[in-house]
């Protein structure tokens, strides 16, 4: 268990990080079955991260840093949906078409350009009192033992 919520928070974004990059290597090079087993790990690996950020960390940041910046982290969020679903669900064998190679694309380095920023929230978790990093890492603890994928929280379709 980390000690603090900075490393947890450091260390589930360099997991985010490496799958993601991971993935989107995976796409160019058009290895579909590889990116389909990638990505079913990276639904289970970040779940629990997410389902943090979503429901505890974001009502946080939304208080300082306005409603329209969460917004767009879980609009972020929601293209790394998009890309880990679509990706979990290719059967083996199968490719996207053109088209939706492009979306897995943008969508792929949308949400790991999401990821590689994160300073700024990490900024925003070392900025807060000493009780209320250890009152979230308590939660983030909770989430991690929940284990939830990430396709699992906004649903299966």
């Amino acid at each position: 268990m980390p000690s603090s919520l900075k490393d947890a928070f450091i260390e589930d974004h360099q997991t985010l990080t490496r799958g993601l990059s991971h993935l989107l290597k995976l796409v160019q090079e058009e290895d579909y079955d590889e990116a389909s087993r990638v990505a079913r790990e990276l639904d289970e690996a970040a779940g629990p991260h997410i389902e943090f950020e979503e429901k505890s960390f974001y009502p946080e940041v939304r208080k300082t840093r306005g409603r329209e910046y969460v917004e767009n982290l879980y609009d972020e969020h929601g293209s790394g949906l998009e890309a880990v679903r679509a990706l979990s669900k290719l059967e083996p064998g199968a490719a996207p078409d053109l088209e939706a190679r492009e979306r897995l694309l943008f969508h792929l380095r949308r949400v790991l350009d999401h990821a590689v920023s994160c300073g700024t929230l990490l900024s925003h978790v070392t900025s807060l009192a000493d009780d209320e990093q250890q009152k979230f890492l308590a939660e983030l603890e909770r989430y991690r033992k929940l284990a939830h994928k990430w396709t699992e929280l906004h649903g299966s379709g």
